[in-house]
């Protein structure tokens, strides 16, 4: 009896590509392609307009100034800051910088300098005070003044004036006659009131002496007297 075999075909060795068969590359239809072109472009728009917003803040930084107060002339410890005293510096806006504005001159004129201020440097607002307003052998003294008996441009603190008799209404002033009036007394202005409605006086703190406080405080209670304003410097 004849054996027959099987027939079976022949087969190789198993392969990798034989378990994991290939897959076939994504195609991306029209439609997709359009997509992820537009999404592209607009992350790309919005790369350039960031960049161009910190450009133009870095830019901005760079050219915007601002005005602030400057130191003039040196100003020892303890003085009265005067406008002379003070210039208008433009200078880049930084952060980092507290100068005073020059919007604030009105408000610095009159304080105290409670460092050493040197001619050049900004000034900030760690250097000046309130202070006393009183340095020793100072006295304080208030005097009415009504229209005619200051300048019509008014008074600033810290100017330097004199305190000049006059003869007054009678013809005397602190009991002296018109050929023997007291010589004009320097001070220096510390605080001005606003004028009365009603009564039109306008009362002027000033600083003198403590030798010529009674003085000045006999002047003040006749009225018989006149502010003479003296240039900076004087």
């Amino acid at each position: 009896m004849t054996a027959q075999m099987d027939a079976r075909p022949a087969t190789g060795p198993t392969t990798k590509d034989d378990e994991f068969p290939s897959i076939a590359p994504v195609q991306l239809t029209a439609a997709a392609r359009r997509r992820v072109s537009r999404k592209t472009l607009s992350l790309a728009v919005l790369v350039v307009l960031l960049g161009g917003v910190l450009a133009y803040s870095a830019a901005q930084m760079l050219t915007t100034r601002t005005d602030v107060l400057a130191v003039a002339r040196d100003v020892p410890v303890g003085a009265t800051l005067t406008a002379a005293d003070l210039v208008v510096a433009s200078i880049p806006a930084d952060p980092a910088l507290t100068p005073v504005p020059a919007t604030d001159l009105s408000d610095v004129v009159g304080m105290v300098a409670e460092v050493p201020l040197t001619q050049g440097t900004l000034l900030t607002t760690g250097q000046i005070g309130t202070g006393s307003d009183l340095t020793a052998g100072q006295v304080l003294v208030a005097l009415p003044l009504q229209e005619g008996q200051f300048p019509a441009r008014g008074l600033s603190p810290g100017q330097q004036v004199l305190v000049v008799p006059t003869p007054g209404t009678n013809g005397v002033t602190a009991g002296a006659t018109t050929d023997q009036l007291p010589a004009p007394i320097e001070a220096t202005v510390a605080e001005v009131g606003p004028a009365n409605a009603t009564t039109q006086v306008t009362v002027v703190d000033v600083r003198v002496t403590q030798d010529d406080g009674v003085a000045v405080a006999e002047l003040a209670s006749t009225g018989n007297l006149a502010i003479v304003v003296l240039p900076d410097g004087a």
